[in-house]
């Protein structure tokens, strides 16, 4: 459909995956003005290579490889040190007490902000392999295709940023993360 020139093609391809490629840009910066940018700059490259563009086996995976990238890129010229945020308003235990639960929420956001701190202070390869994996359910034969590396090293690398997190929150505290991000989404 785009390779032919049809407009309509680009459009409702955008449609079906703006929001997503949006969320997971953010997931790796936090900067919408980036994020956005970079996803318009691969819709426009899209449109402009559209004849020189092969049908890729999996167009999800191709644009999230081709996002993760340009916003590399950006990043370099940039210079900037990624910010990663976590959010949610869920509790992580449901106590009767008010006081209870307040003490609850209160040790729901420190693991939160801790975890946020453990995952902004990895590298970019393990902030990615993270978000595939936990955050976009990704498996990691599509987290290869992704990252253009062999199984093992994805293996490798997820394996890494667990230990990072691990050594980052303490074993108890990753028993709890692993606990929110399996409940979580």
């Amino acid at each position: 459909m785009l390779r032919s020139g049809d407009v309509k093609g680009l459009e409702v391809i955008y449609r079906i995956f703006s929001a997503e490629l949006f969320r997971f840009g953010m997931s790796l910066v936090q900067d919408d003005a980036l994020v956005l940018d970079s996803i318009h700059e691969l819709f426009l490259d899209l449109w402009r290579y559209q004849k020189n563009l092969s049908e890729p086996e999996n167009l999800k995976l191709y644009l999230f490889r081709s996002l993760s990238n340009k916003i590399k890129r950006a990043k370099k010229s940039q210079a900037k040190q990624p910010k990663v945020g976590f959010t949610g308003k869920e509790d992580l235990f449901s106590i009767g007490s008010a006081e209870d639960e307040w003490i609850s929420r209160q040790q729901d956001e420190d693991l939160k902000r801790r975890l946020a701190n453990g995952i902004e202070n990895l590298p970019l390869r393990q902030k990615e392999i993270i978000q595939y994996l936990f955050f976009e359910k990704l498996s990691y034969e599509e987290c290869s295709k992704i990252l253009e590396i062999n199984l093992r090293s994805v293996y490798t690398l997820a394996w890494k940023a667990i230990k990072s997190l691990k050594k980052h929150l303490g074993f108890l505290w990753l028993i709890c993360l692993l606990e929110i991000l399996f409940n979580f989404f």
